[in-house]
């Protein structure tokens, strides 16, 4: 052991876990327990209540709605994300063809949560301080271009 460590030095100061979690990704993935004894279920005895449905259609009904109201204007920001979004997932298709882009996503999936289930703390700090950087540069780009864009009245319309 170190001259200089302390008891400090195991627990970073703010131990803000990405996502807001409380438990570990190993944890929250089931821990791999029971998964080489795992007795498939009897697909007979298995009812769906019919407020399942109702909360099912309600889900869909609210994303529909909004993506009525990301498309119509009146969620500019979201509207701009999803262009945005779009535009780098077309510059992605232009590189990779689908077998690639399949495989490398399965990669991805694969090795991702163990990595960061071993380099949890840094990452935690780099997507924290990330997203500190992405707030200001959006209050920055806000203040900047999109508060001087000029706009008209807004008139009221009658409701009957």
């Amino acid at each position: 052991m170190p001259i200089y460590s302390s008891d400090s030095d195991d627990v970073p100061a703010s131990s803000k876990r990405l996502f807001g979690r409380e438990k570990s990704v190993h944890a929250l993935l089931g821990g791999g327990k029971g998964f080489i004894d795992w007795n498939p279920p009897n697909l007979r005895a298995i009812t769906i209540p019919e407020s399942t449905f109702k909360w099912l259609f309600a889900k869909i009904n609210r994303m529909l709605l909004k993506f009525y109201d990301v498309s119509s204007g009146k969620d500019f920001k979201t509207f701009i994300l999803a262009i945005a979004f779009l535009w780098v997932l077309s510059g992605i298709g232009d590189y990779f063809s689908s077998l690639n882009l399949l495989y490398t996503c399965f990669l991805c999936l694969a090795t991702l949560p163990a990595l960061y289930e071993r380099y949890q703390y840094d990452v935690d700090y780099l997507a924290s301080k990330g997203n500190r950087d992405m707030k200001k540069m959006l209050k920055k780009l806000d203040s900047r271009v999109l508060n001087k864009i000029p706009r008209g009245p807004v008139r009221q319309t009658k409701k009957f």
